[in-house]
């Protein structure tokens, strides 16, 4: 069985972010854009590398820049670690550290296999965004966290 943990990334990890990256990016290559975007992540704490017994196996990246909501903006895991229950592994572990009520994520329509392990997870289904990529809308999910304190007092 794997020990799943994240662990902050460092700008030492910024290698093995990026080889992380690389190695699911077949379509295009990696742009600067997103180099520096995994840079500026890393500089603003929001980056976690994926560890399995210890071995670094994938990244997250985690913030709360969606309406002040936890957001994951992506996750890869190396494909050697897919469907053995690790990302569901990795999404609790976000929800222990999420300081705000909902966790949040999104993934394309086309990503059937991402769109089941958060089905698995505890995921639902918030709504469909189109015009991001053309003729694959962007689905968002969510996974409540706590329940927000919603009690009113009466005079």
């Amino acid at each position: 069985m794997n020990i799943v943990r994240l662990r902050k990334a460092s700008s030492k990890d910024k290698a093995i972010v990026v080889g992380f990256y690389n190695s699911i990016e077949q379509e295009e290559p990696f742009s600067l854009k997103r180099e520096k975007k995994i840079a500026n992540a890393i500089l603003d704490e929001a980056c976690f590398i994926i560890l399995a017994n210890r071995k670094a196996i994938g990244f997250v990246i985690f913030d709360y820049r969606f309406f002040d909501q936890g957001w994951i903006e992506l996750i890869i895991l190396d494909e050697a670690y897919r469907g053995k229950g690790i990302g569901g592994k990795v999404f609790d572990l976000l929800g222990e550290q999420c300081k705000a009520g909902k966790l949040f994520t999104s993934t394309n329509r086309s990503n059937t296999r991402m769109q089941k392990a958060l089905a698995k997870a505890g995921f639902s289904f918030a709504g469909q965004l189109t015009g991001l990529d053309e003729g694959d809308p962007e689905l968002f999910y969510y996974r409540l966290i706590r329940e927000e304190n919603q009690s009113t007092e009466q005079s």
